[in-house]
């Protein structure tokens, strides 16, 4: 209550709306045990101010702490989707203390629900960033929670054995209540050990019966804030006495329990304390008695909608109407009992379903996003490389054009100033710069026809050599490069096409590659494959995954000039037009441009002996 009373204070000397705001948040955080209501408007007030500042992670945690509150008020649906959200936002934020708060909460609503499996498997989740963060008190509630999760699962062992870890991090912290809650806890879990392990059940009950007076003491210590720790305490020493066949002893045990319980407000626990004095008093030879506690907890369970308290109430007074002899009404309640235990395991069945449903459409919501995101992401790519791939054409179209009408008016204007050997040097040069603008308008009407699917190719039997050899020879000139060709072969191949893969290849290695350039060119029964080789060193990997799409081209460094960025994807392109496949490696000192191709063999030429016409789709 003490820290209660300072989280109140915090928010009353806040100076300005920021300190509220935190304020309002920790004060949440420190209200959800003791009245959850309160903690959700104190939750939203701090949420609507952190939207309000712009705050977007002082309103995760006001959120992840609403939660938790809705959590403990049954509204676990509303919950798991808000911690789900918040998750997200610690998540892409990279905040291990909030993922690992986050992962808690997710993994104790679903142990509420009883699905131990996904509880414990968040829990797990919790552990590698709680660690990171280093937080101390968060380990322990980690620990706390997984045990609490263990023992819904029927390991009451283990979870015997973490509660006692976690006590011993909260006694480290000096936080008596949350000591007081991993001894409850532990003692409890001691008590269903004591049952399965029947030769070591008397030194069991002697240890929970120390463990339930310290908490007793440990309480009491504490004010009004320790009532429910002792109502808990007397409530598990109550369990000692009656598994120590004491029932009298039990019985006033439970009764003080119940008053302490009544005086803090805690309903649940006086219904659950009362119906173990009605399970006792059966068992004493007190059922009249008995019947009297059932069907006042029966009234407030029905008011409250506490199945759980209904069903077992149902099942005690059957009990006792069958001690007093009264089978029939022992009947009807025992068939009541069966009805509402079925009503309870129907909702908890039902709420894990949505809970699960829940999980997966948050997820589902998350991946859509993300992956609308990608694809921003990638028109954003597309009309970048668009833009570069206009800038890139303009240059190079610009250069040539402007040598081409440079020299050439040049010439008209001033012929006769020239000697012959001059002129035909400035025609040279004006046809090779001709000939580049051709190739990159060939090129981008090529990739135009490709991209609408209308480029249709015609194959026939072509002698690949013959192809190499010339273009080689026509390239080698405006580059001033040699060629070596090594071999022949006669392939399926549209021999337009064909000329321009070769000649995009070759001004690819002249361009990027090493100093010695070649082209290897082999024959089998069923492909023809042509290897465009150069000395230089291999492409980074990065630059081989995307140098095949449209416009992806390499900058240039002065010594070179950047490309538009379209050869290599027209080739690949035509190369499967063709049925063929154009691919990267590098063997060895050489870079290797892989061109495969059908071989003539494969041909089916119809009677008209016509080529084969093939579109693009």
């Amino acid at each position: 209550m003490d820290t209660l009373a300072t989280a109140r204070a915090a928010v009353d000397a806040a100076s300005d709306e920021a300190g509220r705001q935190r304020a309002l948040t920790a004060l949440a955080a420190s209200l959800f045990e003791y009245d959850s209501l309160e903690a959700v408007a104190v939750a939203e007030e701090a949420i609507e101010l952190a939207r309000r500042l712009g705050d977007s992670d002082g309103m995760a945690w006001a959120r992840h702490n609403r939660a938790w509150a809705l959590g403990s008020l049954g509204r676990l649906s509303e919950s798991l989707v808000e911690q789900l959200a918040v998750l997200e936002h610690f998540e892409a934020t990279g905040d291990p203390v909030g993922t690992a708060n986050a992962l808690m909460a997710i993994g104790d609503i679903y142990s509420d629900a009883g699905d131990t499996a996904t509880a414990l498997d968040y829990l797990e989740r919790a552990v590698a960033p709680m660690e990171h963060a280093g937080d101390r008190l968060g380990r322990g509630v980690l620990m706390n929670l997984t045990a609490l999760a263990m023992s819904h699962a029927g390991r009451h062992g283990g979870a015997a054995k973490l509660f006692s870890e976690a006590q011993g991090v909260f006694s480290d912290l000096h936080d008596p209540l949350r000591v007081a809650m991993a001894m409850i806890n532990r003692g409890f879990e001691l008590l269903v050990v004591a049952e399965e392990e029947q030769p070591n059940a008397s030194n069991l009950i002697v240890e929970t019966e120390t463990v339930a007076r310290e908490v007793i003491a440990c309480g009491s210590g504490l004010g009004d804030a320790g009532r429910n720790t002792v109502a808990y305490g007397r409530s598990l020493l109550a369990q000692v006495h009656a598994r120590a066949g004491n029932v009298e002893a039990a019985l006033a045990e439970a009764a003080e329990a119940q008053l302490v319980a009544a005086r803090g407000g805690f309903d649940t626990l006086v219904a659950e304390i009362a119906l173990d004095r009605a399970e006792w008093l059966t068992a004493g030879g007190r059922p009249r008695e008995a019947l009297e506690i059932t069907a006042w907890v029966a009234d407030q369970s029905a008011a409250s909608g506490n199945n759980r308290n209904l069903a077992r109430a149902a099942s005690l007074r059957a009990d006792a109407l069958e001690a007093l002899g009264d089978h029939e009404g022992a009947l009807v309640a025992h068939r009541e009992y069966h009805r509402l235990d079925g009503a309870v395991r129907s909702e908890a069945n039902e709420l894990r379903a949505m809970l699960t449903a829940e999980r997966l459409q948050v997820e589902q919501t998350r991946r859509e996003a993300e992956v609308a995101q990608l694809r921003v992401v990638e028109l954003e790519k597309l009309d970048h490389s668009k833009r570069d791939f206009l800038a890139s054409v303009s240059h190079e179209l610009r250069t040539p054009l402007a040598a081409v009408l440079g020299f050439a008016t040049e010439l008209a204007d001033a012929w006769d100033a020239f000697e012959p050997a001059e002129a035909r040097s400035l025609v040279e040069l004006i046809a090779r710069q001709a000939a580049d603008l051709a190739s990159i308008v060939e090129d981008l009407l090529t990739m135009t026809r490709l991209e609408a699917g209308t480029m249709t190719v015609h194959c026939l039997p072509v002698d690949v050599g013959e192809v190499v050899a010339h273009t080689a020879k026509a390239l080698g000139r405006e580059w001033d490069r040699d060629v070596r060709l090594r071999g022949t072969a006669t392939a399926a191949a549209d021999p337009l096409r064909l000329r321009q893969i070769v000649r995009n290849l070759l001004t690819n290695a002249f361009r990027y590659g090493g100093s010695d350039v070649w082209v290897d060119v082999r024959g089998g029964a069923d492909d023809v494959v042509i290897d465009v080789c150069d000395s230089g060193g291999p492409i980074p990997l990065p630059r081989v995954v995307t140098m095949f799409d449209p416009f992806d081209h390499e900058e240039g460094d002065g010594r070179r000039p950047h490309s538009v960025g379209m050869g290599l994807a027209v080739a690949r392109s035509l190369a499967a037009l063709m049925g063929g496949n154009l691919a990267y490696l590098h063997v060895g000192e050489a870079s290797i441009f892989r061109l495969t191709l059908l071989a003539a063999s494969t041909l089916q030429m119809p009677r008209d002996s016509s080529p084969r016409a093939v579109a693009a789709q």
